[in-house]
């Protein structure tokens, strides 16, 4: 179920969300930018990337991912959710794999 305002963000996710906003926030400034000029660069508004860098958690997924590719950092975020990473996804797979493999049948002998 989605977090409502009436149910908090776990704590995990909204630590989360910080150090990516001040991981951002670090970034820029080590690449020399201001915040009015990544956001011109991202094409976002300012209020926005204030946002971003505080990780506020309202603030939609696509302007986190614009402003890494504003940075070249775009990847980075992809590999997250890379599904070949995904060892949960991966291992229930690999248990519900058939066990043995057999032959078509195709309903037709080999009687002449």
């Amino acid at each position: 179920m989605p977090p409502t305002r009436a149910t908090p963000l776990p704590d995990l996710v909204t630590s989360a969300l910080s150090r990516i906003g001040a991981d951002i926030a670090l970034a820029r400034k080590r690449r020399g930018l201001t915040q009015a000029r990544l956001a011109t660069i991202a094409d976002i508004t300012l209020p926005s990337l204030r946002a971003i860098e505080r990780g506020k958690p309202t603030t939609g997924i696509g302007l986190y991912l614009t402003v890494l590719w504003a940075l070249g950092l775009e990847q980075e975020f992809v590999n997250l959710v890379d599904a070949s990473r995904d060892r949960v996804g991966l291992t229930l797979d690999a248990a519900r794999a058939p066990q043995r493999v057999r032959a078509p049948h195709s309903g037709l002998d080999d009687d002449f």
